[in-house]
């Protein structure tokens, strides 16, 4: 049924004040052009126009508006501090004396003819260099947009918009800390800029200054409640910093203010899998996919929620649903690999599909073949993926356990054995007061943020630093010694096993790039069985243990198994480690934590030795 002016105006409204201005504008457009002078119309058209700066475009809107219906007070208002906007001062004192003549507040007119005079003393960029701005950035034209935005904030530093566009293409050349300032620049030229808050945000988040990041949604959604990206990014937030019920509800605030946001359906569904909700995850994955069909990572991740529901068929079509929809990321991207293939450039054909592909989503695959039974089909997929998975650290363990339950080797050569690549020393071997100098690396930990039971992580009833921080980024006292020490263990772990031909010891990093945690578990703590799917060798220095009471309580166990494949005959070592150890062992190796029942803490840093010439991920 056709809508009547009235009702696609109210539709228009709503858009408008949900934030959804594209979606308003069409509907304003479409009442205009059945109606060319529509009064409320041609206001909220106009509203839309000023936003982004187009001033000279919005000024005949506010002037048809008000010469159909003048009795309205806003109409009088927008169109006034229009003109002021566009320096067109004497027509707005023109228009102040109609308002006021036709009875309007005078204090507000009297508001507004202040904010002219300031106005007159106010110089501001050209409505053709703003244009020519936007231009600029909006078809990714960055570094001509960086040279514009530069030169207008140099001759008119208090012109926000500019500081506004120079703190996103900082943020999207990669400059974060340059975009911080600029978007500080920004909220300071307008407190009152509820994007201008939420642009900091992104970029304070980006950064891993998560509690800066929640300052500033916090200010963002307290002046535009109806804010919904800035619900949403402040949901990511709070889901990084562990805050799962809160990250919760500021997605479902997203979803209700944006019900399309396909994203927020999907980050959803990954908070409530983190609260053992999972078949509210698998609603949201759904919900999710439905509106973004080819959104793989949610097909990976509903691919995981079901196999934790034990509907083992289900997830492995939705890992390989994922996998199909990584292939089929860039139809340029095929195109130009079928045109290698057919060449006979098969190395580069090889790279080009490796990037349609993902290492999580291909391990998964497997693992969920174990759980079916399916051994042969294993095979012969690492057989297929043997040569581009070889740093798939994933697929790595799961060989590493097949070949040995099966007495068969796999075609996977990262570290067929790990278990025999275990390495122990102690800080004392590098020190001779250990004991002072544990205690003080002890007491510049206690300064770093932490966080209880870290979301998605193996720490159970312990802390653990937040995943943004990197204790080997840049170290200042006792961290570097500590670190100094560590390169010197491992330069004296590659000697040892120099002469091994797996790829672990043949692609050995070529920089000693080292990512840095620390865990305190207190009573009943322990660490769930995993591996480092993100570094090449893991290390864990002990800094403070507990007794093992006949039980290995405290230790570090090393296996084979994981949650999803195990074997009992599948061997295990345990170690139970002295104050100052140092355990070295490959990344794709299982290990986990046995639990203590003593009144005390067990502290250890951990660090992975990162891939070569990888970035440090978050740990």
């Amino acid at each position: 049924m056709e809508l009547t002016i009235e009702q696609a105006l109210q539709q228009g409204v709503a858009a408008h004040n949900s934030g959804n201005l594209q979606e308003a504008e069409r509907v304003y457009q479409a009442i205009l052009r059945s109606q060319p002078k529509h009064p409320d119309a041609s206001h909220n058209l106009g509203l839309i126009t000023i936003s982004v700066n187009q001033i000279e475009a919005a000024l005949p809107l506010f002037k048809t508006a008000l010469d159909v219906n003048p009795t309205i007070e806003q109409f009088w208002l927008s169109y006034i501090d229009a003109l002021v906007k566009n320096n067109q001062l004497r027509d707005a004192k023109q228009a102040i004396k109609k308002a006021k003549k036709k009875g309007f507040n005078a204090k507000k007119l009297e508001t507004l003819l202040s904010q002219s005079k300031v106005k007159a003393d106010t110089k501001e960029p050209s409505q053709e260099q703003l244009s020519s701005l936007m231009e600029h950035y909006q078809n990714g034209r960055f570094g001509d947009a960086e040279e514009l935005a530069i030169s207008i904030t140099e001759q008119f530093p208090k012109h926000q918009l500019s500081w506004k566009v120079l703190g996103a293409i900082f943020g999207q050349t990669g400059r974060q800390s340059e975009s911080v300032n600029a978007n500080r620049k920004a909220v300071a030229l307008s407190p009152q800029d509820a994007e201008a808050h939420s642009n900091l945000g992104n970029t304070l988040k980006e950064l891993g200054r998560l509690d800066e990041a929640e300052a500033s949604y916090r200010q963002a959604i307290a002046l535009k409640p109806d804010f919904a990206e800035a619900h949403y990014n402040f949901g990511n937030t709070l889901q990084e910093l562990g805050r799962l019920d809160e990250a919760e509800a500021s997605y479902t605030e997203a979803i209700a203010l944006s019900p399309q946001d396909a994203e927020a359906h999907s980050n959803l569904g990954n908070t409530l899998k983190e609260l053992g909700r999972l078949d509210e995850a698998e609603a949201s994955y759904r919900q999710a996919i439905a509106l973004k069909p080819d959104f793989a990572v949610t097909h990976s991740n509903l691919g995981v929620t079901l196999k934790e529901l034990g509907r083992l068929d289900e997830a492995e079509a939705s890992y390989t649903q994922a996998i199909a929809l990584k292939a089929g990321y860039a139809d340029a991207l095929m195109n130009r690999w079928q045109l290698l293939f057919d060449k006979k450039e098969f190395d580069a054909a090889l790279r080009d599909i490796d990037l349609c592909n993902t290492e999580k989503s291909r391990a998964c695959s497997l693992e969920t073949l174990y759980a079916l039974g399916r051994i042969d089909e294993i095979y012969k997929r690492i057989e297929m993926q043997a040569e581009f998975d070889d740093g798939n650290l994933r697929m790595a363990a799961l060989s590493s356990f097949i070949s040995e339950r099966e007495k068969k080797n796999t075609a996977h050569e990262f570290c067929r054995n790990p278990q025999s690549f275990i390495h122990f020393s102690n800080i004392s071997s590098h020190l001779e007061d250990a004991s002072t100098f544990v205690t003080g690396v002890i007491e510049e930990l206690n300064k770093e943020e932490t966080i209880w039971e870290p979301n998605g992580k193996t720490t159970v009833k312990g802390f653990q630093t937040l995943k943004h921080i990197n204790l080997f980024a840049n170290p200042s006292g006792k961290m570097t010694q500590l670190k100094s020490i560590i390169l010197n263990e491992l330069d004296a772990y590659y000697l040892k096993f120099q002469n091994e031909s797996c790829s672990f010891i043949k692609k050995w990093p070529s920089k000693k790039n080292l990512n840095g945690w620390y865990v305190i578990l207190k009573k009943q703590g322990f660490q769930n069985s995993h591996i480092h799917t993100s570094g090449w060798l893991s290390g864990v220095i002990y800094l403070k243990v507990v007794p093992p009471l006949k039980k290995d309580e405290g230790a570090i166990e090393f296996s084979l198994n994981s949650k999803n494949y195990s074997d009992l005959k599948s061997p295990r070592l345990l170690h139970q480690p002295a104050l100052g150890d140092i355990v070295f062992f490959p990344s794709s190796l299982h290990h986990r934590t046995i639990p203590f029942t003593t009144e005390t803490d067990r502290i250890i840093v951990s660090f992975d030795l990162m891939p070569r010439d990888a970035k440090v991920a978050k740990h």
